[in-house]
């Protein structure tokens, strides 16, 4: 379903039929992933963000992860691609809570623009993490509180072999 619907999302968007049949298709697989003893796990790239047409503020993220059982589907936040598409991620780690069982610790640089929901920015856009928009420590602080079990630093700056250690000195000396 994800090789067909990633390119179907490309051309016409992610839709709330689509987002009714990825969440069936997560239960289903889910259920199949936990009888194996794993966890399946869903990483959102911002396209997820966009409005129900109901208009009560819930987006179609909102609307798979209430379509989708706990037991059988975990998340993975990407703090960059939540934040692009303008939300907060500390409101995301309350509001779902244990369900955040990974993140990936990713900035975006100061002046980039935010509140888009394409899942798609430059390359440049992405920055060492301490260096950009993102407050890391109300992020990874209240991950920590809702049990982000694993952190993962994913740099796709244009220089990560400079970036990386840069990311690695800030959230060393990072006070939580």
């Amino acid at each position: 379903m994800f090789a067909r619907g990633f390119r179907t999302i490309a051309k016409k968007g992610f839709t709330e039929e689509l987002a009714r049949e990825v969440a069936a298709n997560f239960n289903k697989w889910g259920k199949i992933v936990s009888e194996a003893g794993l966890k399946l796990g869903w990483h959102p790239h911002g396209f997820e963000f966009v409005p129900l047409k109901s208009g009560n503020g819930e987006t179609l993220f909102d609307f798979v992860a209430k379509e989708t059982k706990p037991e059988y589907l975990v998340f993975e936040m990407d703090v960059f691609w939540v934040f692009h598409a303008g939300q907060d991620p500390v409101t995301l780690l309350k509001r779902y809570g244990d369900r955040w069982a990974l993140m990936h610790v990713k900035d975006i640089r100061k002046g980039a623009v935010t509140g888009l929901t394409t899942g798609g920015a430059p390359p440049t856009d992405n920055v060492p993490v301490g260096t950009g928009q993102i407050d890391w420590k109300s992020v990874l602080r209240t991950a920590q509180e809702v049990g982000t079990q694993h952190f993962f630093i994913e740099d796709e700056t244009p220089a990560p072999l400079q970036c990386i250690p840069q990311s690695l000195e800030y959230l060393r000396a990072l006070k939580l």
